[in-house]
């Protein structure tokens, strides 16, 4: 069985000889860079939906500006390293260092003179754990009231254009299901058998601590409201799931200081008379006259907590659960949904990194197949058919075709197919594939496998079927041969 990075690295090989000495040559050596790298995991979302403080909750530190400056109108990639840097990419591919530094443990950069419309992207180098198995992207807000700012996040998403998104995979925040995320998701996604599907594609619910104004059961509500996206057919087949986030809640726990704790702790020590108005609004937690704590320090937890935050910390401090900074870290952390959506990355993500990085690399080989085709190019039809020869070839891609069809609701399954499917795409393991005890012997798995491409052959025969449900019955088949061939 031919590997996903094997067969497509022999295929870029070929291409890099094909367009040596030619302009194609730069685009052939940097799809072999996204071939070769970490899964790049690109955040996007609508203005102040989030996204810096999910990406600095993911990274577990706060690197990442959240306000409106400069930076956050240029696209920004976090990748790892053995030194800290950072560098601009010009319109022209150039890169030039940058001086950056650390205030209030935030990344400042500066520019040094360049407009954020002359860059391409900014490349932060930082030695993380976080970013050793996948590059994190930040991108500018969609829908932006600066178009050009939106405009950006469309180019490098390669939305309407005959090219590959600069991204593997893509986690969007989204405050509710508004019809321009709609727009956005179903643009990201391309229908061809290479290209994104719903299994690279996770929805985030949010600043999901806001729901409900704050109240103490706002990440209750909100994790129903996941649920219920979750369970839509439509939302399902732009996404493989919805999660529930408050990034700031997860942002905090993980960068929280003992003098902060410190504070809270005093808060909660405050008169219930005192206490109570002060947590019913911003406004009148921060009133001068309403506390002995200092408004500044206030507004610093206010900035850092929001209003859900601070409620639920009282709360846990009040009943005796938590005291220590460490204890209160756990609960924002626990509390915020960061857990789901990491078990989300590492199970629908990383397992499949390897293949959406193939995937990534034929798409842009595709595109560049129907450039030389326009050029005229002699050697033009014999890229596109390798291309064509490797997507058959690679039961993998196959395989993620196979979940796109049948997530999307392109290909109907009924719910006990489905359930089938997930259960073969979910595991390594040919016993577990098919739902067989992990002791199953050889036999007990061939006469499995090989009764279950006969159902599915047999399924795919129906005459009233349509063509996807064909094809998605006959990949069925296909994944049940090669475990009888496996075993």
């Amino acid at each position: 069985m031919s590997h996903p990075l094997d067969e497509v690295s022999r295929l870029l090989d070929l291409t890099a000889g094909l367009v040596a000495g030619t302009a194609h040559a730069d685009e052939v050596a940097l799809l072999r860079t996204g071939l070769e790298g970490p899964l790049r995991v690109a955040i996007a979302g609508r203005v102040k939906a989030g996204k810096s403080t999910l990406l600095n909750a993911l990274l577990g530190e706060r690197l990442a500006a959240t306000d409106a400056g400069e930076c956050t109108r240029v696209v920004t990639r976090y990748q790892d390293g053995t030194a800290y840097d950072v560098e601009a990419v010009d319109l022209r591919g150039d890169a030039h260092p940058l001086v950056f530094r650390r205030v209030d443990g935030v990344l400042s950069i500066e520019l040094d003179g360049f407009e954020p419309e002359s860059l391409t992207r900014i490349d932060v180098t930082w030695p993380s754990s976080a970013l050793a198995s996948m590059t994190l992207i930040d991108t500018p807000g969609l829908a932006s009231l600066d178009d050009r700012n939106s405009l950006r996040s469309r180019e490098f998403f390669a939305m309407g254009e005959d090219r590959p998104s600069d991204a593997d995979a893509v986690v969007y925040l989204m405050r509710h299901l508004h019809r321009r995320d709609a727009e956005f998701l179903g643009a990201f996604l391309d229908r061809s058998v290479a290209a994104t599907s719903p299994v690279n594609a996770v929805a985030v619910l949010s600043r999901a601590d806001e729901i409900g104004a704050g109240r103490l059961d706002a990440m209750t509500s909100a994790r129903r409201i996941a649920d219920r996206y979750h369970h839509d057919p439509d939302v399902r087949s732009l996404c493989s799931t919805v999660v529930a986030v408050a990034g700031l809640l997860a942002e905090t726990g993980l960068t929280w200081r003992e003098d902060e704790a410190a504070a809270v702790r005093a808060l909660a020590a405050t008169p219930d008379d005192v206490r109570e108005p002060m947590l019913w609004s911003a406004e009148g937690f921060c009133d001068p006259g309403s506390s002995d704590l200092t408004v500044e320090l206030r507004r610093s937890l206010l900035q850092r907590l929001g209003l859900f935050g601070l409620r639920l910390l009282v709360q846990e401090v009040r009943a005796g659960r938590v005291s220590t900074a460490v204890d209160m870290a756990r609960v924002l952390v626990d509390t915020s949904g960061l857990p789901e959506l990491r078990a989300v990355l590492d199970e629908v993500f990383l397992p499949q990194a390897q293949v959406l990085k193939a995937r990534s690399a034929l798409v842009g080989l595709r595109a560049l197949a129907r450039q030389l085709a326009a050029d005229d190019h002699p050697e033009a039809r014999r890229l596109g058919q390798e291309v064509e020869r490797a997507e058959a070839s690679l039961p993998a891609i196959g395989q993620l075709r196979l979940v796109h069809l049948v997530r999307s609701g392109a290909a109907e399954f009924t719910p006990d197919e489905t359930a089938e499917l997930e259960q073969v795409v979910s595991s390594e393991e040919s016993p577990a594939r098919l739902g067989l005890a992990p002791q199953a012997s050889a036999d007990e798995v061939r006469r499995a496998a090989l009764a279950a491409v006969e159902r599915w052959r047999t399924r795919a025969a129906a005459p009233l079927n349509d063509p996807a449900l064909t094809e998605a019955c006959e990949s069925m088949a296909r994944i049940y041969e090669s475990i009888y061939v496996g075993v």
